[in-house]
């Protein structure tokens, strides 16, 4: 049994993180140097991510009386992709997947079929990326004029962001993890880095931003 899982999670996930961070796609989005719509588009494919992951995420938590402390109703990221889309007039059902994240949705059903840790897994990388993309929102609040809305998904949680990650961590830690339980831990939360990357390239590439081979992952910082 690992006693603290976290430590080894950021450990073993360091250098992918370190290696998808600092993407082209993601400076241009930031620095407003992108239409508003490729924000609108990247928000779209994470509500498809979310919806498929929260979906097979909610039941696994309802089988296992454990994981209800660790992953919370306020944790779930679709109804504020939700929010951000209605703020632009997009439908979240009308959003079509790119075949990246229909990569990523297919490495989600996996998981939920075979072994439902590494569902909690990629929710890691998810929940620890908003500690980043907290900050991120500012800036895209000042770049694309966003001073009213379409940043929910960026900046979920608000003041709490903080005691909100500490939860996580410390419930996370307080669970019982075997050996095998923590290697598929890792190994799904490096498969949610990677796929997240590949959802940038893709979009970068769509926008004249990227060359095929580059990639970028912006806001995945679990700490």
């Amino acid at each position: 049994m690992i006693a603290a899982v976290m430590p080894e999670l950021k450990s073993a996930t360091q250098a992918l993180h370190d290696a998808t961070e600092h993407g082209t796609f993601n400076k241009l989005l930031v620095t407003g140097k992108l239409p508003r719509q490729a924000f609108v588009d990247l928000l779209g494919q994470f509500f498809v991510v979310h919806q498929a992951l929260e979906r097979h995420l909610r039941a696994a938590v309802a089988a296992r009386p454990t994981w209800q402390t660790i992953v919370r109703d306020y944790q779930y990221q679709e109804p504020y992709l939700r929010e951000d889309l209605a703020y632009f007039g997009v439908d979240p059902e009308s959003v079509q997947a790119m075949p990246a994240t229909t990569a990523f949705m297919t490495r989600i059903e996996q998981y939920a079929a075979s072994n439902p840790v590494g569902l909690l897994g990629i929710h890691y990388v998810f929940e620890g990326s908003n500690n980043g993309s907290k900050y991120i929102a500012r800036a895209l609040r000042k770049a694309y004029d966003l001073n009213d809305g379409g940043l929910r998904y960026f900046d979920p949680y608000g003041e709490n962001q903080g005691a909100y990650w500490k939860a996580f961590k410390d419930a996370m830690n307080a669970d019982a993890w075997t050996e095998d339980d923590t290697a598929v831990l890792i190994e799904s939360a490096r498969a949610a880095f990677a796929a997240t990357g590949a959802i940038h390239q893709a979009l970068g590439i769509r926008y004249g931003t990227e060359a095929t081979g580059s990639h970028g992952c912006p806001a995945m910082r679990p700490s």
